[in-house]
Parts: structure tokens; sequence; C-alpha cells
């Protein structure tokens, strides 16, 4: 009786690629099943006016359900993990590859935003992340006496 060897496809790649790749040991993102799983962090561009700061995120195929926005300690974190599964048959046999890895960006906001009003939506894999500002304090006009000697 024969056995099957499992081709593990991560092997070949490790073989041409260098060993550090990207600043991370690419081996070790192998997950014993045969998946990768790595840390990655999403691209996001910032823009801010007078009323509020606007953060788009992109998160290509990652629902709603599978991240968490807060404001906490003067920054906004979105957190997640993103989890793509592509299956395809070809002359009867299946292949099946899998990636799984979490994410994470903070961006730190300015003293003046107000943390209860602040709306997220997703749409097309881009998170929108809307932070509305307080408006500045204009102190109240005083008169100070003066003193004379």
């Amino acid at each position: 009786m024969s056995s099957l060897a499992r081709w593990n496809p991560f092997d070949e790649i490790a073989s041409r690629w260098p060993r550090s790749f990207f600043g991370r040991d690419l081996l070790s993102a192998v997950q014993p099943d045969g998946t990768l799983a790595m840390e990655w962090s999403p691209r996001c561009d910032v823009a801010e006016d007078d009323a509020e700061i606007v953060v788009h995120a992109e998160l290509p195929g990652v629902e709603a359900k599978d991240m968490e926005v807060t404001v906490h300690e003067g920054a906004l974190q979105i957190r997640g993990e993103k989890r793509t599964e592509k299956k395809s048959e070809e002359k009867g046999q299946t292949y099946t590859e899998r990636f799984f890895g979490s994410f994470e960006r903070r961006i730190a906001l300015p003293s003046n935003v107000d943390t209860e009003k602040v709306q997220a939506k997703l749409a097309d894999g881009v998170l929108e992340v809307r932070i509305a500002k307080t408006p500045p304090v204009q102190p109240a006009a005083r008169k100070i006496e003066i003193a004379t000697s």
C-alpha cells in the first residue's frame, strides 16, 4: 500500500523566497493545517475639516461582524479578522486555499472630538468612520478691575 504525500504550497514558496518577507519570518505564518495566518494592517486615509474627522479604511473581504471599531484613550481603534477561502475543482481534483489574519489600526485623535458622535459604515470593502468635533469653547468676556495705589 502506498501512502500519499501531502503537498504544502508554502514549502515551495519558502524555497523560492527569502525566509524573511516584509520583515516577518514567512514560515512562522504557516499553520499545521497549511493555512496562512498573518497580521496585516489595512490602508487608511484620514481627512479633517472644522466639523469632523473622516477615516476610510480599506478592508476588502472583511464583514462587519468580523471587526470592531472603538474610540479609547484618545485613539480610534479598528481591529478584527479577515478570513478567505478559495475552492476550485479541476480534472476531478479539488483545490482549497485558506487565508486568515488579524488586523489592528490605531489612529491618534485630537482632544476636541466628541466620542459620543461617532458613526461607522461599511460599503464595498471600505469602512468609513466619521467622528464629530466639539465646537471650540469661546471664553466669556470679563472685565478686569484695575487696582490703583
